[in-house]
């Protein structure tokens, strides 16, 4: 008896993305993996500051108006 297996199979019939053929199609999937993860980058960072930004601003007493 063969042990169990911790994840499941795939299946039989799964789909395979096809490797890019040409020179142009890697060069373009590099591009968009670049801009991809810059881009996430840039949204994580801009979280991470406001979120800073509302934390001091809460901490600060409000300005008092003329």
């Amino acid at each position: 008896m063969s042990p169990s297996r911790k994840t499941p199979s795939p299946g039989l019939f799964r789909e395979i993305p096809p490797a890019p053929q040409t020179a142009h199609d890697k060069t373009a999937a590099a591009a968009k993996l670049i801009i991809e993860t810059e881009a996430t980058r840039r949204a994580d960072r801009t979280a991470t500051l406001k979120a800073a930004r509302l934390a001091r601003d809460a901490a600060m007493p409000p300005a008092a108006e003329a």
